[in-house]
């Protein structure tokens, strides 16, 4: 029975350090960070979309935080709306800054009613962060 486990384990090993998948998981996120970069670099001047997406993929992934900041502020500078706000507050939530983010989302809901949006994922997300 020892045995088996000691050769389950090895198995186990060599399988991890063989299979490149799971020796470098980040390998993956960096090359996905990568294109994120490559599609702001290519967006024309007016495409706040490219910004907002690459802000709200690296949100998702909780990565490269920093220059998805730049990302979303530059998009909202293109074009404030309801989706590049609520990606903003996704950011600002991620990073503990409650009250901003309230205050963002809000921004946000304005915004959609305006567009006449569906508002109500970003109104279940203020209520959420109001719970806490």
């Amino acid at each position: 029975m020892k045995s088996l486990k000691q050769l389950l384990v090895l198995a186990l090993f060599a399988i991890i350090t063989v299979n490149p998948s799971f020796a470098n998981p980040t390998d993956k996120e960096d090359n996905e960070i990568d294109k994120l970069r490559a599609s702001v670099e290519n967006a024309t001047a007016t495409d706040w979309e490219a910004y907002a997406d690459a802000a709200d993929r690296c949100i998702e992934l909780k990565t490269n935080l920093s220059e998805a900041y730049v990302w979303i502020e530059k998009s909202i500078a293109i074009n404030e709306n309801a989706e590049n706000l609520e990606i903003k507050g996704d950011y600002l939530a991620l990073n503990g800054a409650k009250d901003m983010a309230i205050e963002t989302y809000n921004k946000a809901i304005l915004a959609g009613m305006i567009a006449g949006e569906d508002i109500s994922k970003i109104q279940k997300k203020v209520l959420k962060l109001n719970r806490r």
